[in-house]
């Protein structure tokens, strides 16, 4: 007994084909057996970081360095402890997370990565970003008839050459790289693979604002959050254009700090 067969298919004939799926968003894109990193290692990065904070101050008055000197008198050790002790979280536990729970490369799981291109959208998103702020503390000071709050008044003003670039250094090359590897690396990738990047853009950018709140009173802590979210947000939206690449946001980063250094020191 012999089955019924299909006709031979003619040779010009092409099976019919579906179309290819879309491509993922390579900063939320389906995870791989090899990466195990997500919002676990965000909350121990920023406890590392609370942490690296309690024991910077703990050091700084055992040592006698802030006993009896004000935000701005405070010596360059005494700043340099301050601007790095947190940055075994934003910066060591990335590295630990790649290596332990991802790819062991930063760039691949992270996004750190500069290329040419990034500086001109880099220095866009920093005058973008420095022309909110402006608008920010226009209404601030038509509304409260004070001068905008900042969260740079811990740095001395009018310092010796050495102390002006050590301090230009950490706050205007250095913090920008830790904070973007963590912020925009790590945190907004584990909060977009979870849910997704628009919320991912929403919390990175609150926490971050979260913490560099300063200020005498609670209006000018929120204002200080409100423009530093505001960084992280125009932040984000660099790197998501830059499909991932945390190139852009590192440039304009730096353009912020720099800008905000130089007027704190010598304006």
């Amino acid at each position: 007994m012999s089955y019924p067969t299909e006709p031979p298919t003619p040779p010009h004939a092409q099976p019919p084909t579906s179309p290819p799926p879309p491509a993922p968003s390579p900063i939320v894109s389906p995870q791989l057996p090899l990466i195990r990193w997500g919002l676990g290692d965000v909350l121990i990065g920023l406890a590392i970081w609370l942490f690296g904070g309690v024991l910077g101050s703990i050091v700084l008055i055992a040592t006698g360095d802030v006993a009896d000197a004000s935000l701005t008198e405070l010596s360059l050790g005494a700043l340099t402890v301050s601007l790095v002790c947190g940055w075994p979280g934003f910066l060591g536990w990335p590295i630990v997370a790649t290596y332990w729970k991802g790819q062991r490369s930063l760039r691949l799981d992270f996004g750190l990565d500069v290329r040419p291109i990034d500086c001109a959208w880099g220095l866009l998103g920093g005058v973008v970003a420095l022309g909110l702020s402006a608008f920010g503390g226009i209404l601030w000071a038509l509304l409260s008839g004070d001068p905008s709050p900042s969260n740079t008044e811990f740095l001395p003003t009018r310092p010796s050459v050495i102390t002006a670039m050590v301090i230009f250094f950490l706050v205007a090359i250095c913090t920008p790289i830790v904070e973007e590897l963590f912020f925009r690396g790590l945190f907004l990738r584990a909060v977009g693979r979870r849910w997704n990047l628009t919320v991912g853009v929403i919390i990175s950018s609150l926490v971050f604002g979260l913490f560099h709140a300063q200020g005498e009173t609670w209006g000018q802590a929120a204002f200080i959050v409100g423009v530093t979210a505001t960084y992280g947000a125009v932040f984000a939206l660099l790197v998501i254009r830059a499909n991932g690449r945390l190139g852009p946001s590192i440039v304009a980063h730096m353009c912020v700090n720099a800008v905000g250094v130089l007027g704190a020191l010598y304006l």
